[in-house]
């Protein structure tokens, strides 16, 4: 068998924009729109406050942009402050190939190196579809049971991904993106003891960090081990017992960005809040239904979700992010969910307090009884609300609005972005670096990429 490094390797150095089917380029579009508007949104949260704090102490000055900052850096540095950045509001999107949060990690770590380099939206653009579907096609190659053992599969793969569209970037022939996807994979890691705490966000920026100093590790002629996925001590071996499917990996014939599609987020948290959260606040409309109106609040959720939200009493704001009766009180209290609720302030308001005290969550494994169930309702809910009148509420919503098989529509995709940079743009701001991140492809420099954010020296 050829070598998992050499198959992913061959694929992304072959690898030409104009030879993809026009649906995974849109839908990469939607992508790289996506993260970059939930990242210029994340560069207000603590932690990726601090790591930016970090950067003049750690890395050299370039001309990779830091989102949030005026000085442009040296590309690790900026990958690893803009990946903190796309996942600090846990707002970003996610692939179930693999259940990782791909785009975050794979966008920081081309753009650092596209603008680097200063090359055209084009060769970015392709960049990034090469990362992100060697990152969901080594997630469909590797058991599910990765994720429920404890690896944080984001971190884990998601450096192999930034490895493998920091090289196409950097336009390294298929050797050397072979020893770039190699050394990546023999230093990617990542744990999900860390959920709720800020190591998960910069754990993703590592991760994107990590790609980009695999890629010029084998820029510079430095090697990797050939079979750092197949050897008795390699990735394959540690990270998954030995269980790998390299049938399934499928570079090229099959891309993830559109089968099964990447989820977009209607909330600021976990994944796993999306579906019950999104229920909650439509009965609430459709029953024109105040806070006071709702006794108690009842969600049967699938064992992702149930592994996933882990705090039913945060006390962070991290912590909250992966708390179903956060999301839910949000809901109850405010009628929204959206990132100004992130806010450690009103983890001590009586009226959220009150509602969250309303809100219970219990595992259902019927949920997923069927392959079609597993495949496109990972992360669904049955949600019971009780109201004080007696009525009682049931709706199942298998996804989320966002999820592959119910798609975010464009309008709402729009409004997520001008949402998200409302703090930093202006709306002709935003609009202007939403027609450039469309029209990625006919971009002549990366550098120009943000002009109204930061104007090209």
């Amino acid at each position: 068998m050829i070598p998992v490094a050499r198959q992913l390797a061959d694929w992304v150095s072959g690898i030409r924009l104009r030879d993809l089917p026009s649906e995974v380029v849109r839908a990469a579009l939607d992508c790289i729109v996506d993260t970059t508007g939930v990242g210029l949104a994340g560069t207000s949260h603590p932690t990726a406050r601090a790591v930016r704090r970090s950067l003049p102490r750690d890395y050299a000055a370039g001309c990779a942009r830091v989102w949030g900052e005026e000085a442009a850096c040296a590309a690790s540095g900026a990958a690893l402050a803009n990946g903190t950045a796309a996942h600090a509001l846990d707002f970003d999107d996610t692939s179930y190939a693999g259940i990782v949060h791909g785009s975050a990690a794979v966008w920081p770590a081309v753009l650092a190196c596209a603008e680097t380099l200063d090359v055209p939206g084009e060769c970015a653009l392709e960049a990034f579809i090469a990362g992100v579907e060697i990152e969901y096609a080594l997630g469909r190659a590797l058991p599910e049971r990765v994720y429920f053992d404890g690896w944080w599969t984001s971190g884990v793969l998601g450096a192999i991904g930034a490895a493998a569209g920091a090289a196409k970037a950097l336009g390294l022939d298929r050797e050397k993106t072979r020893h770039a996807v190699s050394f990546a994979a023999c230093q990617a890691t990542g744990m999900r003891a860390m959920i709720g705490t800020a190591a998960k966000p910069l754990a993703l920026g590592r991760a994107a960090q990590t790609g980009v100093q695999a890629a010029w590790f084998a820029h510079d002629g430095h090697d990797a081990p050939a079979d750092a996925f197949e050897h008795e001590n390699g990735f394959v071996q540690l990270i998954a017992a030995g269980t790998f499917d390299a049938a399934a990996l499928r570079v090229g014939t099959r891309f993830a960005l559109i089968d099964p599609g990447v989820a977009f987020k209607l909330f600021p948290a976990c994944s796993a809040t999306q579906a019950a959260a999104e229920t909650v606040a439509d009965l609430m409309i459709e029953n024109q239904l105040a806070p006071e109106d709702v006794v108690a609040v009842h969600c049967e959720v699938t064992p992702l979700v149930a592994v996933s939200l882990r705090y039913d009493d945060p006390r962070t704001v991290t912590e909250a992010q992966f708390s179903m009766p956060y999301a839910v009180g949000c809901i109850l209290t405010f009628g929204d969910f959206a990132a100004h609720h992130l806010d450690d302030s009103l983890l001590r308001d009586p009226r959220l307090r009150s509602a969250m005290r309303k809100v219970t969550m219990t595992r259902n494994d019927a949920l997923l009884a069927t392959e079609s169930d597993r495949r496109d309702h990972p992360e669904g809910a049955i949600v019971h609300v009780m109201l004080r009148d007696g009525r009682r509420l049931t709706r199942n919503n298998g996804a989320a609005t966002g999820m592959p098989i119910k798609p975010m529509p464009a309008a709402r995709l729009h409004e997520k972005f001008m949402s998200c940079t409302a703090a930093l743009l202006t709306e002709a701001a935003a609009d202007a670096l939403l027609r450039r991140l469309h029209g990625l492809a006919q971009l002549p420099s990366c550098r120009d990429l943000f002009a109204e954010l930061w104007p090209r020296r």
